[in-house]
């Protein structure tokens, strides 16, 4: 026990010990060096009793004996106590986190088993993960292998809302693809960027796959389906059918996607979803045959043809069911109407409810609401729902209540005004600053240099030919019987 309590304790150094960054990284290094080196007895003695070790240390300052420790205890056979439970609570919490860029594989290792969902409840365990990531990388912005085990807990244990600071961040960054290399900088440093020690190198994230981020941002468009929040699934669900694959072709999960996506699409927009500009042509190909019942579906729900559309809906009704989509196309169904309301502000800028019902159909029945009521009762739910910007009016003649469809900006008042515009200001301060990591980025990646010379030299090249094309599209008319231009 004496062996580990002088090791442990040997870290950090006093105050002042260290003149350079060099010094402490050296001295980080040895430490680490030899907490591995203690031999069994010592780690049996810390198997024994973790608690009484772990008293003595602070996570926030001895971080790497901290998580050594824990990483012990977590590892004996027996279920940890409910007192190591909390100190590893206080761990993830406090730890530093120049040092644990140190000990990265033991440091994702304890983080998995809290993503397990096996030793802490679904809900602790979800703000866990999610204070962890954003105290690793603030901005969100970096993808790891720690934001599937985060969307997957989330998704089994239905506790999408505590997990939507990490989910609602842009993914701006991929270790597994980047070669960025900051040589200024030491782990210790605290001012290396996320970018410079999330990789597979120091193990704070797995090398990652394909698979890795389409099953990320598939996870996230269902749990944004839970939410019924269409914006942000159709964004999630996007990223999976436009991503790049090998040959150009499709994978299960991409199919998968696009069928969900084009249901999605009906209910944010009200029409079929145009895919991004640059999913492969391929790709596009395959999800025509892949989704072709989907396609029909959603080409018919922008139109009047409400008996094709129910033709359609209960012809693949087995087919929604087998795809698990069943729920999304019967809400597409309940939404039919309801965007057949929201395109007569395309002609109307007021409208009385009785209009609304003569013009408006129900998919599930082909018909008109039943009364005025009905659909009086609809519109209301619309607007409290927010899906719907309008207002209800009472005609001062004739008693009739009315739809005013209103306008976004008109609606918006000086506080809120104010609000967006330092929202706006923050994202684009948020935005230069990953500008320039990303140039950073590239400017140290040797393929991408190749890459910005071998585009130069073909521009190089173009305007070669294009200087040659110029000349002979002069002469082209040229009489050769008496070297004059014909059409001089």
């Amino acid at each position: 026990m004496e062996e580990a309590r002088r090791t442990l304790k040997s870290f950090p150094p006093a105050l002042g010990t260290f003149e350079t960054l060099k010094q402490y990284d050296l001295a980080i290094k040895q430490h680490v060096s030899a907490l591995g080196k203690l031999s069994k007895e010592a780690q049996a003695a810390m198997a024994a009793n973790p608690v009484a070790i772990l008293q003595t240390l602070a996570p926030a300052d001895n971080s790497i004996g901290y998580l050594t420790v824990l990483d012990i205890a977590h590892g004996e056979k027996t279920e940890p106590s409910a007192q190591v439970l909390d100190m590893t609570l206080e761990f993830f919490l406090n730890f530093d986190v120049c040092q644990v860029r140190y000990v990265g594989a033991m440091f994702s290792s304890l983080l998995e088993k809290v993503g397990s969902g096996a030793i802490f409840p679904p809900k602790v365990a979800v703000e866990l993960l999610v204070a962890v990531i954003l105290r690793l990388d603030p901005s969100g912005s970096i993808f790891t292998s720690t934001h599937l085990v985060l969307a997957k807990l989330a998704y089994a244990s239905s506790t999408v809302e505590r997990a939507l600071p990490v989910l609602d961040a842009d993914i701006l960054f991929y270790p597994a693809i980047t070669s960025y290399k900051e040589t200024r900088h030491y782990l210790c440093d605290p001012d290396l960027p996320s970018l410079g020690f999330l990789t597979p190198a120091t193990g704070l994230t797995e090398q990652l796959k394909s698979a890795t981020v389409l099953e990320y941002n598939f996870l996230c468009g269902m749990l944004y389906i839970s939410r019924r929040d269409w914006s942000k699934a159709l964004a999630a669900f996007e990223q999976v059918i436009s991503h790049p694959s090998r040959n150009k072709g499709v994978s299960k999960i991409m199919a998968e996607a696009h069928k969900k996506w084009l249901l999605v699409g009906l209910l944010h927009q009200g029409k079929t979803p145009r895919p991004p500009s640059y999913t492969s042509p391929t790709a596009q190909a395959s999800y025509q045959t892949t989704s072709e019942a989907y396609m029909t579906f959603a080409s018919l729900f922008n139109t009047d043809k409400v008996g094709l559309l129910r033709t359609e809906f209960d012809t693949n009704r087995q087919a929604w069911e087998e795809d698990g989509n069943a729920s999304l196309a019967a809400e597409a169904m309940s939404a039919y109407q309801k965007w057949q309301i929201i395109n007569l502000r395309q002609v109307y800028l007021r409208v009385s409810i009785s209009e609304v019902r003569r013009t408006t159909l129900n998919a599930e029945t082909g018909e008109p609401l039943a009364d005025d009521q009905a659909t009086l009762a609809l519109v209301r739910d619309m607007i409290e729902s927010g899906m719907l910007l309008g207002l209800i009016q009472t005609g001062r003649n004739d008693g009739e209540s009315y739809l005013a469809f209103g306008n976004a900006q008109n609606s918006m008042s000086e506080v809120e005004f104010a609000k967006e515009v330092a929202r706006s200001q923050q994202s684009i301060e948020f935005l230069s600053t990953q500008y320039r990591l990303t140039n950073e980025r590239l400017s140290a990646n040797k393929d991408y240099l190749r890459h910005l010379i071998r585009d130069q030299k073909r521009s190089e090249m173009d305007k070669e030919a294009d200087a040659a094309i110029g000349f002979e599209t002069q002469i082209e008319d040229e009489d050769l019987m008496t070297g004059v231009l014909a059409h001089a």
